[in-house]
């Protein structure tokens, strides 16, 4: 087998989707959602064979760049994307174990592109949010094997910049070193650094078109330097990496800069009005000059991001264990794009359900599993109703401690391991047992109506896996979140112990919050979380005793059905 380079064997790529995804509002990559001027658009259109046919010219879209920031030809590089101006950059004067210095949290590809040449990354880490940390930054550009530096003004992801001072700082210090000024997103905030490459020969500005002018699709951006470092690049960067159409749309962008100051004053707009519904869900957003708003929700952010997907809003949620776990960077839409998020994000009442007598029908499945297993050690039979009898008292909300009840009223005392090994062995067997055996109680088209109006959400004794199989099995996993089971709470902390409700408060956001369980254990955990107890009936038992029972213990209505949601839902807030 062929083996690449070690180094790239090593490092991991910048991952990006295959195909179209079906979403109404794309905010996740801080396109421009205004889309290009009209005049590019005409100007495709009116393209000929010659277009296509011969490799482009680019003095006239050279010097319209540099007209427009106000250097000459010279001063110019055109590029495939910012992505090919940063990667050449770096082509040209990063070599094995030699370092490239950025921040540890700023655009990845020049931490790729270095990788890629045999290069170290020294990414120095924000002391405070998002303040650039000048002393610490200047004392790591001291390391004489740092090459490169590369910072972005405006920073993507966090939106924010670098002052002027601490530029000149870095630039002072650094006379031997590559700096790169990304400068993508600097249109937005009218902050450029690109004056100083008349002053500073090591200094290399990077824009693009996609974020401001948005030609992404196109792939175009463009290098300012020195003339020698202009010239010097020119042996590094491809001849024709710019295609024609790419260079023309270029052209008739920088001919009509009137419409993108048009549409950055309603991005802008959009952007302060962002600020404000985003705050007021009780989320911390941080100052942005770009276009795009970096979030905090802490825990509730993917419950944010799972709500907006739901209405095909596409948002960047970043993974966890990353450093910025638990944020989300949101792309400014249009002004019917925000009136859209605002609608997706308006908070609802929260539904959260029992699974097992309330979701599922698990009489042919756990019901018979306690059977089996009692059968085992006891030698004899125990019915499904005295399993209810005693399930209905109360503290055996787990069905292997019931089990374990049920067998030491016999007189046999077993290990919980060993129970729960047998139960496990005949109920789960590794997907293969009596699980299968279970029927869903829920008719989807109700709860894709309740979820209009309602956040819908789990919170189940059972383990995780054996709930997702269920859920899956059913083709119903998609309509909760957050699903938290009994792998997420300390035993210690299990029902009637309000935690696991508590978990799902501190996951999502609601104006109030509605349990729907099958046992008095249930009904104790909701109204320990603040919660309001509805009751449901479970197949086995559709007793008037059980419903009292229900309501003793703290349910404030009763069901038979949980497909009777909506009608219990609509008599509560008539009395209200």
């Amino acid at each position: 087998m062929l083996k690449p380079k070690e180094n790239i064997l090593n490092m991991t790529g910048y991952s990006v989707p295959m195909y179209d995804d079906n979403w109404d509002i794309k905010i996740d990559s801080n396109e421009n959602n205004y889309g290009c001027s009209p005049k590019v658009i005409d100007a495709i259109r009116n393209i000929n064979i010659g277009d296509i046919s011969f490799y482009p010219y680019y003095g006239i879209l050279s010097d319209k760049i540099a007209k427009y920031n106000g250097f000459d030809i010279d001063n110019i590089k055109v590029t495939n994307g910012a992505d090919e101006a940063i990667s050449s950059i770096i082509q040209t004067y990063i070599e094995k174990d030699d370092i490239l210095l950025t921040l540890d949290v700023s655009f990845d590809m020049p931490n790729i592109y270095t990788q890629i040449q045999g290069g170290k990354i020294l990414k120095v880490p924000f002391k405070e949010k998002w303040v650039f940390p000048i002393d610490e930054f200047i004392d790591k550009l001291n390391n004489e094997k740092v090459k490169v530096v590369y910072l972005a003004v405006p920073n993507n992801p966090t939106g924010n910049i670098i002052s002027e001072e601490d530029i000149l700082k870095i630039l002072g210090n650094a006379q031997d070193k590559a700096v790169i000024i990304d400068e993508t997103y600097a249109n937005y905030c009218e902050i450029s650094y690109k004056n100083l490459v008349k002053k500073y020969d090591n200094l290399f500005i990077v824009k693009s078109f996609s974020k401001d002018f948005a030609l992404a699709g196109l792939r175009l951006g463009y290098i300012i330097s020195s003339k020698y470092n202009i010239e010097v690049l020119k042996r590094v960067v491809s001849p024709f990496s710019v295609n024609k159409l790419a260079m023309i749309a270029g052209i008739m962008s920088l001919d009509d800069t009137e419409y993108f100051s048009k549409i950055k004053k309603d991005i802008i707009e959009s952007r302060e009005e962002l600020m404000s519904f985003f705050n007021s869900m009780g989320a911390f957003v941080y100052d942005s000059w770009a276009n795009f708003l970096l979030i905090d929700f802490k825990q509730k952010a993917e419950f944010v991001y799972k709500k907006l997907i739901e209405k095909k809003i596409t948002v960047k949620l970043y993974k966890k264990g990353s450093l910025l776990e638990g944020h989300l960077r949101v792309t400014i839409p249009t002004k019917i794009g925000v009136e859209k998020i605002k609608e997706a994000l308006k908070i609802k009442p929260s539904l959260v359900f029992d699974m097992d007598g309330v979701l599922v029908d698990a009489r042919n499945s756990y019901r018979v599993t306690i059977q089996k297993t009692f059968e085992k050690y006891a030698g004899k039979s125990v019915t499904s109703d005295e399993i209810q009898r005693v399930k209905n008292n109360g503290g055996m909300n787990n069905d292997w401690d019931l089990t374990k009840y049920l067998l030491e009223r016999e007189g046999i005392s077993l290990s919980y391991d060993e129970i729960t090994q047998t139960f496990q062995s005949i109920y789960w067997n590794d997907g293969k047992g009596l699980i299968n055996d279970e029927n869903s109680l829920l008719v989807r088209s109700i709860f894709e109506e309740l979820s209009k109006n309602y956040n819908l959400s789990i919170f189940t004794g059972r383990l995780k896996n054996e709930a997702f199989y269920a859920l899956n099995r059913f083709g119903i996993t998609d309509l909760f979140y957050p699903i938290i089971t009994t792998d997420d709470i300390p035993f210690s902390k299990q029902k009637p112990d309000s935690y696991g409700l508590n978990m799902v408060k501190e996951l999502s956001i609601a104006s109030e919050y509605f349990y729907f369980g099958d046992t008095i254990d249930d009904m104790k955990c909701a109204k320990g979380a603040g919660y309001y107890p509805i009751g449901v009936l479970p197949p086995q038992d559709k007793s008037e005793e059980l419903k009292n029972k229900l309501k003793q213990y703290g349910a404030n209505d009763v069901i038979d059905s949980v497909n009777d949601v909506k009608n219990i839902l609509e008599k509560i807030y008539a009395k209200i």
